[in-house]
């Protein structure tokens, strides 16, 4: 069977654990992504795997659970996508007078999916990203935040630390969480890209800091790193950087 018929055949098992236990020669498919055998698409990709038709969008329902928080409850529906989420989970938020019978709604991921060709017409290096000014990509950094919010799926990095964690701020001298990222980007307190980008880097640094001796922490730290990093680099249109051929003597 194909692996859309074997997820389709599992759906029913309460435990997603067996996801796990997929493997490849006696080893996890993620070493398969480590060697870069397996390279991982980012949600802005619009190759033809990638890509969906107005059919596929058709015959497709929405969710029944957020896209973020993964519960139910009274959810929105994208027109374009089968994502839902709750008003407050999605970034910007949505308040109900942008809600109609008669009024589509289309997602931060599609809005940013659909608009990235004449946002970007040209690439830029990773410094002239970070240079941008805020106010001017404040769809990309909800997107980018979404997508970490989508990822930490035990919620490990949403809320603050100080709080659950004990002697946290003992060890961490400059708390940081996503939650709060979230309410400094919509309070505009953020000047710069970097800005925004230095603080969610610090999320994960404080994480491999505290968890120095806690691998599987450290671990999910580090696997919300390479997806952000992934996600700028896609989201902003980074050109590449090949070394020059003095770097590589």
């Amino acid at each position: 069977m194909t692996p859309v018929e074997f997820v389709k055949g599992e759906s029913a098992l309460e435990d997603p654990s067996w996801k796990k236990d997929i493997q490849w020669d006696g080893k996890p498919l993620s070493l398969l992504i480590e060697r870069k055998i397996l390279v991982i698409h980012s949600l802005l990709c619009k190759c033809n795997l990638c890509s969906s038709t107005a059919k596929d969008r058709h015959d497709q329902d929405n969710d029944d659970d957020c896209f973020i928080c993964r519960s139910q409850g009274n959810l929105i529906c994208c027109d374009e996508c089968p994502r839902s989420f709750h008003q407050r989970c999605h970034l910007p938020n949505v308040d109900d007078a942008m809600m109609g019978d008669d009024c589509p709604w289309v997602c931060t991921f599609c809005v940013l999916r659909a608009s990235q060709s004449w946002r970007y017409p040209k690439q830029m290096t990773y410094q002239e990203a970070l240079t941008c000014r805020i106010s001017d990509h404040l769809l990309e950094c909800q997107y980018l935040l979404l997508c970490l919010y989508n990822a930490d799926k035990d919620q490990i990095f949403v809320a603050d630390p100080c709080i659950h964690v004990r002697n946290y701020s003992s060890v961490i001298k400059t708390p940081i969480w996503l939650d709060i990222v979230v309410e400094k980007l919509q309070q505009n307190l953020y000047q710069t890209v970097q800005h925004f980008v230095s603080d969610v880097l610090l999320i994960f640094t404080n994480c491999a800091t505290f968890n120095r001796d806690n691998a599987e922490f450290r671990g999910m730290g580090e696997r919300l790193k390479v997806l952000f990093e992934r996600e700028f680099k896609s989201t902003f249109s980074i050109q590449l950087q090949h070394p020059t051929a003095s770097n590589s003597q």
